[in-house]
């Protein structure tokens, strides 16, 4: 790093790890202006591609246990959408407690290919929600604590059964995890915020719906009440009736 850029990273207003986040930032920075070729794509996946991905693996998630009628992941879900807004509201808490500045208000020469906002860097609303959701469908890969040894056989094995991940679950976790690790790459990669932001922003969206399925004991209730009532079908696939399942 020559002399100027040295000078730079030690001036400009940057929340801690104050070096690496400046120096990774612009070396991201730097490899952006050798690829112009991704400009485009980039762009499209830093503002709102990344989040259509992550969202639309989350609703699959929720369509996949209706279809199967898996009442408790359905629970955690909804549980896991609860969560990535709450913690929306809580970043921009967070963001005016902290008031970093984007980082191309600090580096007027940064390379930025999408639209300056007004508002703060740390942490990122983007990778808040990355968090959220990719956390959101791991926790239905195993909804339920192992059954303690010295109990039925039978009920461990149904037990074991119900809990078990089907393969499409962990695949739309898989793509979850990649598509938000990539979202996470691309906010800095555009120069909308340093990587300490996005660092941050990950881990409180994950760390919210982590606090919040410590209630799964109550979301679980609620859904099987609720699976009681004439409002089932929001918690899982209707049961076909005898009449119907007598013509097939």
């Amino acid at each position: 790093m020559s002399v100027a850029a040295s000078f730079l990273v030690a001036s400009v207003r940057v929340l801690w790890p104050k070096g690496l986040n400046s120096s990774y930032y612009l070396d991201v920075n730097n490899f952006a202006r050798h690829t112009s070729w991704a400009h485009g794509f980039m762009h499209a996946y830093a503002l709102w591609l990344g989040l259509t991905i992550l969202v639309i693996a989350f609703v699959a998630g929720y369509v996949l246990a209706w279809w199967r009628r898996d009442v408790r992941a359905v629970a955690l879900l909804v549980v896991g959408g609860a969560g990535t807004l709450i913690a929306l509201g809580l970043n921009q808490v967070v963001g005016h407690a902290a008031q970093e500045r984007r980082p191309y208000d600090a580096y007027r020469h940064a390379l930025v290919l999408v639209g300056k906002a007004n508002d703060y860097a740390f942490p990122s609303d983007h990778a808040v929600v990355a968090g959220a959701l990719f956390v959101s469908l791991l926790l239905v890969l195993r909804r339920a604590a192992p059954v303690p040894w010295g109990v039925d056989p039978a009920l461990r094995a149904a037990a074991a059964r119900r809990n078990k991940p089907t393969g499409a679950m962990v695949a739309l976790a898989a793509v979850a995890a990649v598509a938000g690790l990539f979202l996470l790459f691309a906010r800095v990669y555009v120069g909308a915020h340093y990587p300490g932001d996005v660092v941050a922003g990950a881990l409180l969206g994950a760390t919210i719906v982590l606090v919040l399925s410590l209630l799964r004991p109550a979301a679980f209730w609620l859904a099987n009440a609720v699976e009681r009532t004439p409002l089932s079908v929001l918690v899982r696939r209707p049961a076909p009736t005898v009449g119907a399942s007598a013509r097939l």
